[in-house]
């Protein structure tokens, strides 16, 4: 009687054992259908992964334990580390994180991490979830990239340069007297397209901003935002720039804007401009007082014969011509 008593109770551990086993394998497999990366993370290190999780680190699943999560972020590790301590502790995040992974092969990917705590007792135990946003970012920042930018030229858009110009004119730049302003326009641009075409206008457009964002990229010490804010107008924004070196830079722009020849099918030319330039002073108590005070001066470039940079004078003074053809 006992040895039949013992007998069952061997099955029925045997039986629980298998279930066990059984249920593992199941909650593997359903663990590996979830359309989202899965970590299972002690404080020393990931205990499971599902193919998910081992398709977007780009590691094999078999070889995704024992590694730690953040080793793998190339971004924003702090605030992953930070999110993923709340939930040892309990705590839930509010925000998830968004971080950027190095895969193995050298890949870039963008994921977004929410961390929660499992009801393991003994050592915590967190679960990472791990969803990939790369193609949504990347059209994120498409679009984004199409509301700043001016379409035709690659410059920046009025909308955009006015948001900036605004937050520059109340920041502390602009406190200490550093902020400046210049308006350049086409030289009898309607001649340009009356003579050579609309296309040719264009490339004369497309030309006079690669000239500009050369001369950018080579002032690494200057803060510029360069715009197109109509037509043929376009905007150079100064931030944290002595008045003097804004002059140059201007000066710069005229002349390799002259010297330039322009192509286009219609045949080869070039183009000349007339830049006004405004300085931020305590009576401007405006971003769009400071546009209108450069567009003065370009006014006045304008009338005393084109191709010249002339700056905003005070009332009490005459507006000077700087540059002359």
């Amino acid at each position: 009687m006992f040895l039949d008593e013992d007998h069952e109770a061997l099955e029925a551990a045997e039986l629980t054992k298998q279930t066990l086993v059984d249920t593992q394998e199941r909650m593997g497999i359903m663990l590996d259908l979830m359309p989202m990366g899965l970590l299972i993370h002690t404080r020393q290190g990931i205990i499971f992964g599902n193919q998910e999780a081992a398709r977007l680190l780009q590691v094999p699943q078999e070889e995704v334990v024992g590694k730690h999560f953040l080793d793998f972020l190339t971004t924003h590790a702090e605030e992953a580390a930070k999110q993923m301590e709340e939930a040892f502790d309990g705590r839930i995040s509010v925000e998830p994180t968004e971080a950027e992974v190095r895969t193995a092969t050298g890949q870039a990917r963008t994921i977004k991490l929410i961390a929660g705590a499992l009801p393991w007792e003994g050592n915590p135990v967190v679960q990472l979830l791990l969803q990939d946003i790369t193609d949504l970012k990347s059209i994120q920042d498409r679009l984004h990239f199409l509301a700043v930018t001016d379409e035709l030229t690659g410059a920046f858009n009025r909308r955009h340069a006015f948001t900036i110009g605004h937050a520059l004119f109340n920041g502390p730049e602009a406190a200490a007297g550093k902020v400046a302003l210049a308006v350049l326009d086409v030289d009898h641009f309607k001649r340009v397209n009356d003579t050579y075409g609309h296309s040719a206008g264009d490339a004369a457009l497309k030309t006079l901003t690669q000239s500009i964002q050369e001369i950018i990229a080579a002032e690494t010490a200057c803060e510029m935002t360069f715009a197109r804010v109509g037509g043929e107008e376009f905007m150079l924004l100064f931030a944290a720039t002595e008045p003097d070196r804004v002059f140059e830079i201007c000066e710069r722009v005229r002349r390799e804007i002259e010297q330039r020849p322009v192509l286009s099918m219609a045949g080869t030319f070039r183009i000349t401009v007339s830049i006004g330039v405004a300085l931020k002073n305590e009576k401007d108590n405006s971003f769009d007082v400071l546009f209108s005070n450069a567009d003065k001066a370009l006014y006045a470039a304008k009338s005393a014969g084109r191709n010249r940079v002339c700056r905003d004078e005070p009332k009490s003074q005459s507006r000077r011509g700087l540059t002359a053809t």
